[in-house]
């Protein structure tokens, strides 16, 4: 009997060929949503409705609609989703089955969605007025919009981006040996 070869292991997570499937994997989700945003989007109506949702890093943003284009994201038949350009984030409306699709693909990409079951980036009054205060007093934590499991989503780009203000800062151990500090 002939063995069966080995199986080939996926790379090892922080290796540099898991860090390029990681990208490589990150790109092409940019791409399908940016396409499935570019697909289905409804320009958006200046008016005199402010609409307020929150961004990924958990900073207020808003966007004046009209009464009508506000009311159809209240009733859910609209959402606010993130099309991701390869420079920046913007964020768009589109129809509910297009955010709907988008959540599929990724959790993270939909910033406001009113589903009937399980709504997506609802606040109420007192919340949307507690975080206008809190952003304005500069006390406002980003926040994670992540959970546990959703972790490894994390695009390399936020990774990278965040990565030279960790390397700069110096550890409390790294201060103390420098000041002739001992532990014993």
């Amino acid at each position: 009997m002939a063995e069966k070869p080995i199986p080939k292991l996926p790379p090892m997570p922080g290796s540099k060929a898991y860090q390029r499937a990681e990208s490589k994997r990150q790109v092409e989700l940019d791409k399908a949503l940016r396409e499935l945003v570019l697909g289905s989007q409804v320009p958006q109506e200046p008016g005199e409705t402010a609409f307020y949702f929150m961004t990924r890093k958990g900073k207020l943003r808003r966007m004046e609609l009209t009464p009508e284009q506000a009311k159809r994201l209240e009733d859910g038949e609209l959402g606010v989703v993130e099309r991701p350009d390869p420079a920046q984030i913007e964020h768009s409306l589109v129809p509910a089955a297009a955010a709907e699709q988008m959540y599929a693909l990724s959790k993270k990409a939909v910033r406001f969605l009113n589903r009937k079951d399980d709504p997506v980036g609802f606040m109420n009054d007192e919340e949307l007025k507690a975080q206008q205060a809190a952003e304005a007093a500069g006390t406002a934590p980003e926040l994670s919009d992540e959970s546990p499991a959703e972790g490894a989503e994390a695009s390399a780009s936020e990774a990278e981006a965040s990565a030279p203000a960790e390397a700069e800062a110096p550890s409390a151990e790294a201060s103390k040996a420098e000041s002739g500090e001992s532990q014993g």
